[in-house]
C-alpha cells in the first residue's frame, strides 16, 4: 500500500497498482479538493480499506438512472478514524457497524452506480470528515496530495514558447467505452506518475467541447509559471476552467479525430491517458495506432 493522500494524522492508503484523481469527478467536496478517488480492480471485484478503523455507519440509498429495469444502489460507509470519521463511496460493504478494518483489509466489492460516468473506472470515492458531518455531499477539508517537485524530460511542450501541450503515443486499449494511450514522456512527482503542463500534473478530464465537467487540475510543488489561467489554488493544487483551453486529438497523419475528450489520472505506476468517445459506443483510435492529445490556451479575441 502506497499514500494517496493525508489529512492531519489521517494517512489514505492505496494498492500498488491503484490510480490517484483528485479533480476528475463532479462531485462536490472535488471542488474543494476534499476528496480522491482511488481506482483499481474491476467492477464486482474487492475493495481494500484505506486506513485502519471501526466501521460506525453504513447507508444504502438509490442514485438517479434513466435506465428503469437496473439496480443501481449507492453505498457509505464511515470508518472512525480517532477524532475523524472517513466517508467512503461506490463500495457495497462485507462488514457490519461495529467491525474493525486494517487497512489493505478487503471491506467490500466495487459497485456502478447511477452517478458514475460510461467511462469510469471502478474506485473508491474518499473523503475525511467531521464525525458529526459526513452525510452530506460537500466538504471543505482539503486532503494534502503528495506530490512535490515535479520531473520531466520533455513536459508535453513541442518547442519553449509554444502556447500548446502535446502527448503522443500509441493505443494500448479500446473497447466502446474509452482507448488508453500509452505516451512515453512520463512525468514524475515523487511516488505518483502522469503527464505534466509546465512542471505540473496533469489530473481530471478535458472535453473536447461543452461537458458537465467544466474544470481539471494541475498538481505539484512547482517553481515555474502555471501553464493556464487558473481561478482556484488548494495546497499544490491549482484549478483551471476547460473552456479556457482547447483540446484537439489528431492521428499519425494529422487528422483530427472526433473524440469527446481526455482524462488525465496520476499512477503509482505507468500511466496512461484515457480518451472518451463523443457518445457510447462512438468511434475511438483502435490498439496500436498512434495519436497525439494536444491541449492549447484558447486565444481571447
Amino acid at each position: 500500500m502506497k499514500l494517496a493522500a493525508t489529512y492531519q494524522d489521517i494517512r489514505l492508503m492505496a494498492p500498488d497498482d491503484a490510480m490517484l484523481s483528485f479533480f476528475k469527478s463532479p462531485f462536490a467536496a472535488h471542488e474543494t479538493g476534499s476528496a480522491v478517488d482511488i481506482a483499481y480492480g474491476d467492477f464486482g471485484e474487492g475493495a481494500h480499506s484505506p486506513v485502519d478503523g471501526v466501521v460506525v455507519d453504513i447507508r444504502e440509498f438509490d442514485t438517479p438512472t434513466p435506465f428503469k429495469d437496473r439496480d443501481f444502489k449507492e453505498y457509505l460507509t464511515a470508518i472512525r478514524c480517532g477524532e475523524f470519521v472517513v466517508k467512503i463511496l461506490h463500495v457495497k460493504p462485507s462488514v457490519e457497524i461495529g467491525d474493525r478494518v486494517r487497512c489493505g483489509e478487503e471491506f467490500g466489492t466495487f459497485i456502478k452506480s447511477g452517478y458514475f460516468y460510461f467511462w469510469n473506472f471502478s474506485h473508491l470515492h474518499v473523503e475525511v470528515r467531521m464525525p458529526d458531518d459526513y452525510l452530506r455531499a460537500s466538504n471543505n477539508m482539503p486532503l494534502d496530495i503528495p506530490v512535490g517537485a515535479v520531473s520531466s524530460s520533455k513536459d508535453g511542450r513541442r518547442d519553449g514558447t509554444s502556447d500548446a501541450f502535446e502527448f503522443s503515443g500509441e493505443v494500448v486499449f479500446s473497447d466502446e467505452r474509452y482507448a488508453l494511450i500509452d505516451c512515453p514522456d512520463i512525468s514524475r512527482g515523487g511516488d505518483l506518475n502522469g503527464y505534466s503542463a509546465n512542471g505540473y500534473l496533469l489530473d481530471g478530464f478535458i472535453p473536447s467541447g461543452d461537458h458537465a465537467l467544466h474544470r481539471f487540475g494541475l498538481i505539484g510543488n512547482g517553481d515555474t509559471e502555471l501553464p493556464f489561467e487558473t481561478f482556484r489554488s488548494i495546497g499544490n493544487s491549482h484549478m483551471v476552467h476547460s473552456s479556457g483551453v482547447d483540446l484537439k486529438v489528431f492521428d499519425e497523419k494529422n487528422h483530427r479525430l472526433p473524440v469527446g475528450g481526455a482524462s488525465f489520472i496520476m499512477f503509482f505506476g505507468n500511466p496512461l491517458i484515457k480518451l472518451i468517445p463523443t457518445r457510447y459506443g462512438e468511434y475511438l483510435p483502435q490498439c496500436g495506432e498512434q495519436v497525439c492529445v494536444q491541449i492549447k490556451i484558447k486565444k481571447h479575441t
